[in-house]
């Protein structure tokens, strides 16, 4: 267990000059296709425009956007969490450019759950609900992969997409040795523009009979993945699959993994798939705490700004003979012929 312990290649975003990277697929096609498909940005000044992408996002409802733990986070020598967000986080219009600021809403707060570092070097429960400031889009809530719905889609190694604003160039020059460090003055090795699409599959336990012991226990509530094609700058890119005529979300797009070449960010080897490649993401249905807080959240806010911007009203009461009017305005006044009753 501890040579794949030792072996595991984690493939997790990183702040670098405050702006967040994470993975997208080698070559992978620009895809306009999911309407939930979202940019994130991080900056420590409002200011400032980022013209690249700093990670990615699923938007689950008008205000409300699930990503990748690791973007926020990193853990230190002895595995305790620590922030490492960009002081102003906003997220772009779903499938707009990374170009673009205009409609750029701001997150406002965030809702993890027990994201941390296993004894195997792995991280778990690797997801995060980020709420903004106002509707981004007008967008029905999405459906989510539930527990049962899983087992049905694992047993049939269900092919999977998932969107993302990462890099999609191999990071590595010729002669050079992976893993390569980003080059973000080369334009042929800087995040995408616009959302790539992904595909993988989900995968039993089974398919990776070297996984036994203590890694097999702590993915024991994890979802699996095999046929990776990754790079970094996609993470949180929401992970999809249909199932019977719907798209569900299934969990944000692979956190971790191991053995698969990634652009050069790591050194599993480009020209052959290794024996032992795996990912895996933490299930959506593990975090339906997080986004219930979430929806909370959204219903106080909206609840008090539209306290905030209502405007007091007065009544009154309006006769004509027999007939009684009460009008109600801000400065209610009794329409013609009325005298108001005192």
């Amino acid at each position: 267990m501890r040579k794949v312990a030792l072996s595991l290649l984690a493939i997790s975003a990183l702040i670098f000059s405050s702006t967040p990277v994470a993975q997208a697929g080698l070559n992978a096609p620009i895809n306009l296709d999911n309407p939930r498909a979202v940019p994130i940005f991080g900056q420590q000044d409002p200011s400032q425009v980022s013209l690249m992408a700093g990670w990615s996002g699923f938007l689950y409802s008008p205000r409300i956007v699930f990503s990748a733990a690791h973007a926020h986070y990193r853990f230190d020598n002895n595995g305790d969490r620590i922030l490492i967000e960009p002081k102003y986080i906003t997220v772009g219009k779903p499938n707009s450019s990374t170009k673009d600021a205009e409609g750029r809403a701001k997150v406002i707060r965030t809702f993890l759950g027990d994201y941390k570092k296993s004894s195997t070097g792995w991280t778990l429960n690797d997801f995060i609900v980020l709420v903004l400031d106002r509707d981004l889009a007008s967008i029905s809530p999405a459906k989510l992969m539930t527990a049962e719905i899983e087992a049905e889609l694992v047993k049939a190694r269900a092919e999977v997409a998932w969107h993302g604003y990462g890099e999609y160039r191999d990071r590595c020059a010729p002669g050079q040795k992976n893993p390569c460090p980003e080059d973000r003055n080369n334009p042929n090795k800087s995040p995408s523009e616009l959302p790539r699409i992904n595909k993988s599959n989900l995968a039993p336990k089974s398919d990776f009979p070297w996984l036994q012991g203590q890694g097999l226990i702590e993915l024991a509530n994890e979802t699996l993945l095999t046929n990776l094609s990754g790079c970094p700058g996609d993470s949180g890119g929401g992970l999809t699959a249909t199932y019977k005529g719907e798209v569900l979300y299934v969990g944000q797009g692979i956190s971790t993994g191991m053995n698969f070449y990634a652009c050069g960010a790591t050194n599993a080897p480009a020209n052959e798939k290794h024996p032992r490649e795996m990912g895996f993401i933490s299930p959506v249905f593990k975090h339906l705490d997080l986004i219930k807080q979430a929806e909370d959240f959204v219903t106080q806010q909206v609840a008090v700004i539209k306290s905030s911007t209502s405007k007091p009203t007065t009544s009154i009461n309006c006769v004509k003979g027999k007939l009684t009017k009460k009008i109600t305005s801000l400065k209610p006044k009794c329409p013609a012929g009325y005298k108001k009753k005192s």
